[in-house]
């Protein structure tokens, strides 16, 4: 899932000069790049809308402050693309240094604030979101069925496609389909109609950095050779500060899962998914006890499919329960899911986690903020 360059990942861990900026598209792909004074991204994998984008930008010139509806910086189909990254040091190959960006995702501009000063340049606050808002802002304007049969990853693009009819997709195969006709009424959320529908196959979706549709599970701590990115107290750790919390909300250690399949004659099916790690400080034989989330899911036709699915939620549920809170210098490649390994000797902190939620500013000297989960927590 690192999507950083070994070199980027070195350059990060010392003294490094930043480099970012913000591409704005027009509707009719017109590109113009603003440097960004300040702003940041944010991503939480537990959002209805997975990224958003808070940009400050100074037009010198003024020739960019909107005039009307048509201008450029308006909040009618114009598109942000925020890139961050290092400038390396001069070479005799490159005198004013390489630049190595990474994209920070694709976003849909909601509003535009302008603050004038006496004597001083503009300047544009920008606020956006990923493209998952704009495919919720898109109701159903009338009754909208899929049919019996469809296949679930196919019904998902189909719905998508109503709002956006060239995207790309990075996406699991499954050859599970719809057992009945589901109908979504009339302004019903066509993005929480993906959303359940790739829950269902066990499957997050979401936007990704380069606005592909991802539809896939979530990563599996137990299954990475290594992490993607390290916080080892010592030389060259860029972590400041952390701070680590326990509690047991939601504290679900179990998945209890009733698949009813409507349509056909097969009877309801169940499957049942536990925390079964005896060292696992919510192991469900252990003092914690049993804390189950009880699901009901209308394409789940088999029991092998419902056990599947009930397996996979409940890889996404283990873990939260022991959460650190991590600042840091920023490593522009961090994606949620991404999976860092933390040790911190004083706070009995040593282990794996994922990455639930972070930022990253566009500006050199803020600070990046992570919110991490691990997977197994022991009872010491």
């Amino acid at each position: 899932m690192q999507r950083a360059s070994a070199r980027l990942l070195s350059e990060i861990r010392r003294s490094h000069q930043v480099y970012s900026y913000v591409d704005v598209i027009s509707p009719t792909q017109e590109r113009t790049r603003l440097p960004a004074t300040g702003g940041d991204v944010s991503c939480d994998r537990t959002a209805a809308i997975r990224r958003t984008c808070k940009a400050t930008c100074v037009d010198p010139l003024g020739t960019l402050v909107p005039s009307g509806t048509t201008s450029l910086l308006t909040p009618y189909g114009t598109e942000l693309r925020p890139y961050r990254g290092v400038r390396y040091a001069p070479t005799p190959e490159h005198p004013k240094g390489e630049i190595e960006v990474l994209p920070l995702g694709v976003f849909r501009l909601a509003k535009v604030s302008i603050q004038e000063q006496t004597g001083g340049s503009p300047d544009i606050q920008l606020e956006a979101y990923d493209l998952s808002r704009t495919v919720a802002r898109d109701k159903f304007i009338s009754p909208y069925v899929i049919e019996t049969g469809t296949n679930i990853i196919d019904a998902i693009k189909s719905i998508l496609a109503r709002t956006f009819d060239d995207l790309s997709y990075d996406a699991i195969s499954t050859t599970r389909t719809t057992t009945a006709p589901r109908l979504y009424d009339v302004g019903d959320d066509p993005w929480d109609a993906v959303t359940v529908l790739a829950q269902s196959l066990g499957c997050d979706i979401y936007f990704d950095v380069e606005g592909w549709v991802v539809i896939a599970p979530p990563p599996d701590i137990d299954a990475l050779p290594s992490p993607d990115f390290q916080y080892i107290e010592g030389e060259k750790c860029t972590m400041l500060d952390l701070s680590r919390v326990l509690t047991d909300e939601p504290g679900f250690n179990g998945i209890v899962l009733t698949g009813e399949s409507p349509g056909d004659e097969l009877p309801a099916v169940r499957a049942v998914a536990w925390d079964e790690e005896p060292t696992s400080a919510t192991y469900h034989l252990g003092p914690y006890g049993q804390v189950p989330q009880f699901i009901t899911d209308q394409l789940i036709k088999t029991a092998e499919e419902a056990q599947a699915t009930a397996d996979q939620l409940l890889r996404n549920l283990l873990g939260f329960s022991s959460q650190l809170s991590v600042s840091g210098i920023v490593n522009p490649g961090f994606e949620a899911g991404a999976v860092v390994e933390v040790v911190r000797e004083r706070a009995h902190v040593s282990g794996l986690y994922a990455v639930d939620s972070f930022n990253i500013p566009l500006d050199a000297k803020g600070t990046q903020n992570l919110t991490l989960r691990q997977k197994r927590q022991g009872g010491g």
